[in-house]
């Protein structure tokens, strides 16, 4: 952006076509980094999108030239920087949360963040008063969370096989439901992964003390142990033959040791 001077933006402004023209050669640097900073979503960068948001990000900029009020470089950058950021996200969303209202979009990215990437979760959390006013019902969360999944592409690569090709999230359902790759669609993705949880949750508590284990399921109600939910320790304890503070005990050392063991499950 070495040409970028007071100048060149007076004249783009004036809508010197030249000027113009030469303002967004200046800027593209930016609108690139931008654009590809955008189009990365769930840890997957997507080309296409990319270059759609620099194609948006471009006509941005010339139609700002008219409101922008300053005359420095460093005003300037700041301003289309804004403006960018803006255009971009507002693109974003309505091309990978397709069936859904920007405002539900933009609200399930709220989730998300507060999920710390896990979209299940942020479903969850949608629901919750953790999101304030932006709380929302059961029906539209799952609205957002399938919006969601079906933004992520199942050509995505996840691994390498042990000959160094490539395997896609498909090829990964595909081996856990049973279903063709080229017939699965995003509840297939819901469902796998779904059944994928609850058997590490199961393959988890095994590794669990019988009194954890037993102490976990029934905060949860995990059959074969009934839910006890919120109810007093004494109770369950008295069913389980042991003391509340024993009961308290298993159930904070099982949730460390559940949590140590489940995330390196996942992680594998």
């Amino acid at each position: 952006m070495s040409h970028l001077n007071a100048e060149l933006i007076a004249a783009a402004k004036e809508n010197d076509l030249a000027a113009v023209s030469a303002l967004i050669a200046e800027t593209e640097s930016l609108i690139i980094s931008r654009a590809n900073h955008h189009a990365t979503i769930k840890g997957r960068f997507d080309h296409d999108l990319a270059e759609d948001l620099a194609q948006v990000g471009r006509v941005r900029i010339w139609e700002s030239l008219s409101s922008f009020e300053g005359t420095e470089r460093g005003e300037f950058l700041n301003y289309i920087d804004k403006a960018l950021h803006t255009v971009m996200t507002e693109h974003r969303r309505a091309v990978t949360c397709q069936g859904v209202s920007v405002t539900t979009a933009k609200d399930f990215e709220r989730a998300i963040e507060l999920a710390a990437g896990d979209p299940y979760d942020a479903a969850r959390i949608a629901t919750t008063d953790e999101m304030g006013p932006r709380k929302m019902t059961r029906e539209r969360a799952y609205a957002a969370l399938l919006s969601w999944l079906g933004a992520d592409s199942l050509d995505r690569p996840v691994t390498d096989d042990l000959n160094g090709k490539p395997v896609t999230l498909g090829d990964v359902i595909a081996a856990e439901s049973g279903i063709p790759a080229d017939l699965l669609d995003h509840h297939d993705y819901e469902t796998t992964r779904r059944r994928t949880v609850r058997t590490q949750v199961h393959r988890v508590l095994g590794h669990l003390s019988d009194r954890q284990r037993h102490v976990l399921k029934a905060d949860h109600g995990i059959a074969p142990v009934g839910h006890y939910g919120t109810g007093p320790d004494a109770l369950l304890a008295d069913d389980m033959g042991v003391t509340p503070y024993q009961v308290k005990q298993a159930r904070v050392k099982g949730k460390g040791r559940f949590a140590e063991l489940y995330r390196a499950g996942a992680a594998a």
